[in-house]
């Protein structure tokens, strides 16, 4: 795989670009060190924090899209406080990226049908059984031979999208670290360099 190159550190608009071209390559390589990052929010009084593969990541539009099911707690929890975050790790780089945004998602709608179609049915048994995510069950339960209907799960199948307006760029190099902090104003990535 290749790596960026070491960022021009001195440049706060190159580097928003970058961080979102980097973005866009992590959506379609799995092999990507930000491929699988970690998506936050608070449910239930804490952070709750889980890996999910991106799926997108639109430099035009700003959003970040993953795959989940609608039964899931980050969804219920979403109806309540659509502010979600994201953390990207890349160690060979040395780059590390926080990303800040509200989200909400896409079901039974043109763009959830295209992901599907485009191959999320592919991972259509983890939306086919009985049991939301997290329910509680008896270890019989979870027999993963247990016949199901082949025709479902695309009814639980959920596009989560988030539009990122604000992102945190942390460069860690020996000769010391450096820090930006981006928001999304007037039209524009705003950046300005802050304590590491």
């Amino acid at each position: 795989m290749l790596h960026p190159v070491t960022p021009e550190i001195s440049n706060l608009e190159q580097i928003a670009k970058d961080q979102w071209h980097s973005l866009a390559a992590a959506s379609n390589d799995r092999h990507h060190a930000w491929h699988t990052p970690t998506l936050a929010n608070v449910g239930e009084g804490i952070a709750q924090l889980r890996t999910v593969v991106l799926r997108s990541a639109d430099p035009a539009t700003r959003i970040l899209s993953c795959h989940t099911d609608s039964r899931s707690p980050k969804v219920i929890q979403l109806a309540e406080d659509s502010k979600f975050s994201w953390h990207f790790y890349d160690r060979d780089a040395k780059i590390q990226l926080r990303a800040y945004g509200n989200a909400w998602t896409h079901q039974g709608d043109a763009l959830a049908r295209q992901r599907w179609q485009d191959g999320a049915w592919r991972s259509a048994q983890c939306y086919r059984t009985p049991l939301a995510p997290g329910q509680s069950c008896m270890e019989a339960d979870l027999d993963i031979n247990a016949p199901v209907d082949p025709v479902t799960g695309e009814e639980h199948f959920v596009v989560l999208a988030c539009e990122i307006d604000q992102f945190d760029w942390l460069f860690l190099r020996v000769e010391g670290h450096r820090r930006a902090r981006f928001l999304w104003e007037a039209g524009r990535w705003q950046g300005d360099w802050i304590a590491p």
